[in-house]
């Protein structure tokens, strides 16, 4: 196993590759048979555990349906980012108030 596949970013690019394919109604197997890749494949990039080629967004968005323009409206990292902002601030609302301290020296130590 590489380097690469130990270590998982999940970011606004896989994050949109899991949710176009599940709107297209494919499951990961039947996804990877259209686009001529093994399941392991598709499932590391979904997963955040590989780089994300061009080559393979094209492949993907020709098996899924999609278009170019709908990739770029879906991965549109403002839009993650605010997603994410609204989501950490959901968690922090469930955070038992004496372990705050904790979750402010982390995101202070940054």
């Amino acid at each position: 196993m590489s380097r690469r596949n130990k270590e998982i970013k999940v970011g606004p690019e896989s994050i949109s590759l899991k949710e176009m394919r599940e709107n297209a109604g494919l499951s990961i197997r039947k996804l990877a048979d259209l686009m001529d890749l093994s399941f392991s494949r598709v499932h590391q990039m979904e997963s955040g555990r590989e780089n994300i080629s061009e080559e393979y967004i094209r492949k993907f968005l020709k098996a899924t349906g999609n278009s170019w323009g709908e990739w770029l409206k879906k991965t549109d990292s403002g839009k993650f980012q605010e997603d994410l902002r609204v989501k950490c601030h959901e968690a922090l609302d469930t955070i038992e108030p004496h372990k705050l301290h904790l979750i402010y020296g982390l995101l202070t130590s940054v």
